[in-house]
């Protein structure tokens, strides 16, 4: 039986995706989830955890004219309070955004989410939808599902697994907000918070839906310094990369 709370990330005014993603809980017999009210960026602003985010950082790291949009800050916003929740309490949380497609062995992974946890501080559980296209190790295995480590990234934040350990270095790796919470959270060699995955993944994302986050957006061409500068920032977060994978590599054997 689940013991791990459930915290659903939904805007408030989405009643539609609330009775979606509650309708499926209900059909696969799971209780104990409850919704976290998303902040919404464009209604609310001045929210203060947006005083995270450094837009002159941003420019530096990307060029001018590429701030966060207010839906990319709620959410950031929104999941950032669940990691304080988290951490704070010093209990494990099952994170879940409201456009997931809740898979049949949902239930199975929250047989094993304890046990899971105690391998790993943070866990996707929902599939890559790039599948072939990043390159990832073996990492465990926990009754009926593989542990692998991704090598770059991972796609979206729709659901994961979370403990205090990883509640708390998120939070400390994100004191100053220069990235999308996505991009943000796989920088696991800046924070140190490995990006590992449960397979079979638990859940999917639902793509027919609209998000709340992304959108059409117009952006002019960087002046070239602006170019030569966010070129070099990613030839720093390769290298970082790479070292970090080395690093991991001769430090974890594979499992057997």
């Amino acid at each position: 039986m689940n013991t791990l709370p459930i915290r659903i990330i939904s805007l408030a005014s989405r009643l539609d995706r609330r009775r979606q993603i509650a309708a499926q809980f209900d059909r696969l017999g799971i209780s104990g989830y409850s919704f976290l009210d998303a902040v919404n960026g464009k209604q609310q602003p001045d929210h203060p955890l947006f005083s995270h985010y450094d837009p002159v950082a941003r420019a530096r790291v990307k060029g001018r004219g590429r701030d966060l949009k207010p839906s990319q800050l709620g959410c950031f916003a929104s999941h950032y309070l669940l990691w304080q929740e988290c951490a704070e309490s010093g209990r494990p949380l099952i994170v879940v955004e409201d456009d997931a497609i809740l898979k049949d062995n949902f239930p199975e992974m929250l047989d094993h989410a304890q046990a899971l946890l105690h391998e790993w501080p943070f866990i996707w559980l929902h599939e890559y939808d790039r599948p072939g296209r990043d390159a990832f190790m073996h990492v465990g295995r926990v009754g009926p599902f593989a542990l692998t480590r991704k090598l770059k990234r991972h796609s979206c934040s729709v659901a994961y697994l979370l403990a205090p350990a990883g509640a708390r270095a998120l939070l400390e790796g994100s004191r100053t907000w220069i990235y999308p919470l996505d991009d943000a959270v796989f920088r696991f060699y800046e924070h140190g918070v490995e990006n590992i995955v449960i397979q079979p993944a638990c859940v999917a994302q639902d793509h027919e839906s609209p998000s709340d986050i992304t959108g059409a957006a117009v952006e002019s061409p960087l002046p070239l310094g602006d170019k030569i500068r966010r070129e070099a920032y990613q030839v720093r977060d390769t290298v970082w990369r790479l070292v970090h994978n080395l690093r991991f590599r001769l430090s974890h054997k594979r499992p057997a």
